[in-house]
């Protein structure tokens, strides 16, 4: 596989399910910051080695945090306000 990469979100898990770029073996990060049912993942948008997950409070309709996270060291966590 080659090009951007592929990040998903497992709500079931609470874990992003990746593919690095170039590779095609699934990889995980777990997604320790979030708290499934409480917040909500809105999407996930990958830039280059960055791997952004939108999230907001579950009976908000938008994101108002994101959290990133990074294909190179399947870690992240560090988080803004939106």
């Amino acid at each position: 596989m080659s090009g951007a990469g592929y990040a998903l979100y497992d709500q079931s898990q609470n874990r992003l399910e990746v593919i690095r770029p170039g590779e095609s073996m699934k990889r995980y990060i777990p997604c320790t910051n979030i708290r499934p049912p409480h917040d909500k993942v809105h999407g996930v948008q990958i830039d280059g080695d960055d791997i952004w997950v939108f999230v907001g409070p579950s009976t908000n309709p938008r994101p108002n945090r994101k959290f990133l996270y990074r294909f190179s060291s399947l870690s992240g966590g560090s988080s803004r306000t939106i």
